[in-house]
């Protein structure tokens, strides 16, 4: 186990000497630390404990800058102890806070494999690198896309371990790179070195904005994205607005069909269906209040041929859905999107704020404790400034 002394030059290193306000408050929890290193380690749990329960109680009433010292306390905690759960937690937490390049040292650090050499962020030239997600849902992929640019540019060979319905995009998009399904990980055997996605991100998204690797967006099928937006603009003219309103996950807070008719009524142009599942129901109450103005197209199923999807969001002009796979590949094609968020501690999304860093084009729209219906009026407000350049849509 690396020396408690170690551990924090390490982690004084990682924050990349951060400047300001945020900076100074940064250092009073590096300060903090120091004491705590100096007690004897039968406290570690106590103080682990502590720093949860305050973290969480700072994120129940909305104390961003308090939760945040509280995740970074966390972090350190974690490598003292070894402890690969409690940093994977602790960065995961200042992920959705903010908390910068700390964030992607810390998870990239929870998923390190035993016994296989990890990238450093080093000379990559002459040598084969393969990026894999390791854990993490469908979004890993998405989130992360831009960060393989560099790499490629950087590396002998760069091979990317993938789910087999995104590999069509990865390839558009990097020519170059060597797509691979995940299940054919016993091939990348023979890379030099491995690294997660975070890991990319620790070492191409630094603190300093002006320093990130730029954002490239996915790259979908130009002649199907020609053809669909096609065939959706014969029903009548633009813009074309996608939309997706349910979800499996029961802890999703979600607004009802009722609170969209607002959104529906006041905004011109046609709907696209991104939504998967039984969709007749929904689709009959919201032709109601946008009459002929409601599309579904059967021939894209999401769940079976995400490159036909990805051709369908880059069709639109913009999105407007609730938090799921559509909100990220949308972000990650560069289309303007409203994505409406409750008021939940979501892994997914920055806890306060409407950008994302990870996706230019997202902007996102919080219930904050209002009913739903308040928050569409307002999530369309958004929409209808994104559109309101658009204008047949041909």
């Amino acid at each position: 186990m690396p020396s408690r002394r170690s551990i924090l030059e390490k982690a004084k290193a990682a924050d990349l000497r951060p400047q300001g306000v945020d900076g100074k408050r940064l250092q009073k929890v590096l300060d903090r630390a120091k004491k705590f290193f100096k007690r004897p380690s039968r406290h570690a749990d106590e103080s682990v404990k502590r720093h949860a329960s305050l973290m969480a109680q700072s994120v129940e009433r909305r104390d961003w800058q308090a939760a945040r010292e509280h995740a970074l306390a966390l972090g350190l905690l974690g490598e003292q102890l070894g402890d690969r759960g409690l940093v994977k937690k602790a960065g995961r937490g200042l992920r959705r806070l903010r908390g910068g390049n700390r964030a992607w040292q810390l998870i990239a650090s929870s998923k390190q494999v035993p016994g296989r050499p990890e990238w450093d962020g080093s000379d990559l030239a002459g040598r084969r690198l393969v990026v894999e997600r390791r854990e993490g849902d469908l979004a890993i992929f998405l989130q992360f896309a831009s960060l393989l640019g560099p790499v490629v540019a950087a590396a002998d060979r760069c091979t990317v371990l993938i789910e087999p319905r995104l590999a069509p995009l990865y390839r558009r998009t990097y020519p170059a790179l060597d797509v691979r399904p995940e299940a054919e990980a016993a091939a990348a055997v023979d890379a030099d070195v491995f690294a997660c996605f975070e890991t990319l991100a620790r070492h191409f998204w630094p603190d300093e904005p002006t320093a990130r690797a730029p954002f490239v967006p996915l790259e979908p099928d130009r002649r199907l994205v020609a053809e669909l937006r096609g065939a959706y603009l014969d029903h009548g003219p633009g813009p074309l607005i996608g939309f997706a309103w349910g979800s499996l996950n029961k802890s999703k807070d979600l607004p009802v069909l009722d609170d969209w008719r607002a959104l529906l009524g006041g905004l011109p142009g046609h709907f696209v269906s991104m939504q998967y599942g039984d969709v007749g129901p929904a689709l009959s109450e919201f032709e109601r209040w946008a009459p002929g103005r409601i599309i579904h197209d059967a021939s894209v199923d999401q769940l079976s041929d995400m490159d036909r999807f990805a051709a369908q969001i880059a069709a639109l002009d913009a999105v407007v859905t609730i938090s799921n796979t559509g909100a990220n590949l949308a972000g990650a094609l560069g289309v303007p999107t409203v994505v409406l968020l409750d008021d939940g501690f979501r892994l997914s999304w920055p806890a306060f704020g409407e950008t994302v860093a990870t996706y230019p084009s997202v902007r996102l729209m919080r219930k904050g404790g209002r009913a739903w219906a308040s928050a569409m009026r307002e999530a369309g407000g958004r929409v209808a400034q994104i559109i309101g350049g658009v204008g047949d849509g041909s």
